[in-house]
C-alpha cells in the first residue's frame, strides 16, 4: 500500500492505536500499528520499540525491532538495538550474534569500537 507519510505522524498513530486497545477496538488499533510502521523512519520504529520493552512489552518490542530489521537490513544500528534488547532478557548468545552483525555494518571508529568492547565483555560472560 502506497503511503503518503507527511500525512500521517508515527507517535500519533501509536497513540492512537494504544487508545483504541483500551476501547477493545483491536482490529483498528491493529491497522494503525501497522500504517505506523510504513510511515515511521528507522529511528522512530527504534525508539518506541526502546519504550516497549522498558515498559516491560517484551514480546511487542522485539515484533517492533525485527520490523525495524526487515525495513532497514543494512542498519548496524537496528542490530544494535536488538543485540542490546536480548541482553536485557539475558540472552547472551543471541546479543553476540546481533551485536557481531551490527560490528560488520557500522562505519563510525568510535561505535565499532564500542561495539568491540561489548562483544568483549559478552563473549566474557558466554564462557562461564
Amino acid at each position: 500500500m502506497e503511503v503518503n507519510s507527511s500525512k500521517y505522524d508515527f507517535i500519533e498513530l501509536r497513540t492512537r492505536a494504544e487508545f483504541l486497545d483500551l476501547c477493545g477496538d483491536n482490529d483498528r488499533a491493529a491497522q494503525l500499528r501497522e500504517l505506523s510502521v510504513t510511515v515511521g523512519r528507522e529511528v522512530d520504529l527504534n525508539c518506541y520499540a526502546y519504550q516497549l520493552l522498558w515498559r516491560g512489552q517484551i514480546e511487542t518490542g522485539f515484533d517492533l525491532l525485527y520490523r525495524n530489521l526487515e525495513l532497514h537490513p543494512n542498519s548496524w544500528n537496528v542490530y544494535d538495538s536488538l543485540a542490546e534488547a536480548y541482553a536485557m532478557i539475558g540472552d547472551v548468545e543471541s546479543a553476540i550474534d546481533h551485536y557481531g552483525r551490527a560490528f560488520t555494518l557500522v562505519r563510525d571508529p568510535e561505535q565499532k569500537k564500542r561495539l568491540r568492547e561489548v562483544l568483549m565483555d559478552l563473549r566474557g560472560l558466554a564462557s562461564v
